[in-house]
């Protein structure tokens, strides 16, 4: 049987350039199982400008439907394409956040919610006879097939990454799936537990990756916190150094520890990435973040002695900030300044699925005045309130772009 899987393609606001995106892992992951079963498949890009005409047939076409704001690709190309398959299924984070509208929207046969790899595979031998909508479960990460990446052409799975101030080919892997923590911004689907990747399993992948890829010259795990277990995060990080390659990956301060920090320095860990969102500690506590500032200053210093540079991200903007708030973040981040590596800044964007999303009326928002790139609409509290997050944000940006 023979099935083509669509993953959205598009360019960024200012439409000069393709956005620069880590290969899409979950549908590769997918498409390793079909593969398993006998399938024949094939992957796609799929934007505006896509000609469907010059899209082969296959008895199922799969859609990758991974955020809002690509959404409109597929209601513009879905339909176009219904004489080219016999059953059209979706799935990925929009698709599961939103299944009955998507499934009506683009009068699909199937959606899959959450992570589908048993699902798709049930679904497939029992006959694709069930049509809806169909939950996928909690799955064994170390018992399903390893990405498909040679589905895509090489130059779509390197990527011209930064990792410790150079720019290298990296390959993009994970060694956990999911989250416990219950920030309000955030809408990760695997969540309320992690699974981890035993060494072994890990390994295994990363020496097909070397074997297939011989222009990898680094590694960025894509892990939610890289180092909620700290027996994974050593036990990973010793695997690493083996291949001696430079890698980076995500953590939080409630779960660096100094012994972590240096298992991840001797394994040529170049940068670690903590979300602290802010240096108000009232706005954390209504992000619903559970860390402390404090605590988080210590851990950074402690990674700055200990050899590990620290990439710091921070998000303006989530109801609540205003210019006092503002002003404690950069207050905090002038006390940090001598032990950050850099800093990502970004605005808060209300994410389908997350806590704040879902229940604006808690915070007296209006998501009928918000677009994901357009953020100077009036959309919470007062205008005089608006206008003053307008405000904080400029001086934050500049106190960054001057200091980082």
């Amino acid at each position: 049987m023979k099935v083509i899987f669509f993953y959205p393609s598009y360019r960024d606001k200012i439409g000069r350039k393709d956005r620069v995106e880590f290969p899409p892992l979950g549908m590769l992951s997918i498409c390793a199982v079909l593969e398993d079963l006998g399938c024949e498949v094939g992957v796609f890009p799929l934007d505006m400008e896509t000609n469907v005409d010059s899209l082969p047939e296959a008895e199922i076409y799969a859609y990758t439907i991974t955020a809002t704001v690509t959404y409109p690709i597929f209601l513009s190309k879905v339909p176009k394409l219904k004489n080219k398959a016999e059953i059209h299924i979706a799935g990925n984070t929009h698709a599961s956040i939103f299944p009955k509208e998507v499934l009506n929207e683009l009068k699909l046969n199937v959606v899959f919610c959450g992570e589908a790899e048993i699902a798709i595979r049930d679904w497939f031998n029992n006959g694709l006879k069930q049509y809806g909508i169909i939950q996928g479960g909690r799955v064994n990460i170390n018992e399903i097939p390893f990405p498909a990446r040679h589905l895509l052409p090489p130059e779509q799975i390197y990527l011209n990454y930064r990792i410790g101030g150079k720019y290298n080919n990296v390959i993009s892997m994970f060694s956990s799936r999911g989250c416990i923590h219950k920030c309000s911004f955030c809408a990760v689907q695997c969540r309320g537990s992690v699974r981890f990747r035993t060494p072994q399993n890990f390994k295994s992948e990363l020496q097909q990756i070397l074997n297939n890829y011989h222009l990898c010259e680094g590694l960025v795990l894509l892990d939610s916190n890289f180092t909620i277990s700290k027996q994974h995060a050593i036990n990973i990080s010793k695997t690493i150094k083996e291949f001696n390659l430079p890698w980076e990956c995500n953590s939080r301060p409630d779960t660096l520890t100094g012994e972590i920090i240096h298992e991840l320095v001797n394994s040529n860990c170049q940068e670690i990435k903590l979300g602290i969102e802010t240096g108000s500690q009232r706005l954390l506590e209504m992000m619903h973040k559970d860390i402390n500032l404090l605590r988080t200053k210590q851990i950074i210093k402690l990674a700055f002695d200990l050899g590990l540079p620290v990439k710091l991200y921070i998000m303006h903007g989530f109801p609540g900030e205003n210019m006092s708030t503002t002003k404690e973040t950069i207050a905090y981040l002038s006390e940090l300044r001598p032990y950050i590596y850099r800093i990502g800044l970004y605005r808060f964007a209300p994410m389908p699925g997350s806590e704040v999303y879902t229940n604006p009326e808690i915070r007296k928002l209006d998501w009928s005045q918000y677009t994901i790139y357009e953020n100077n609409n009036h959309w919470f509290g007062k205008i005089e309130d608006f206008e003053e997050i307008e405000e904080s944000f400029q001086l934050l940006r500049e106190f960054v772009d001057k200091n980082f």
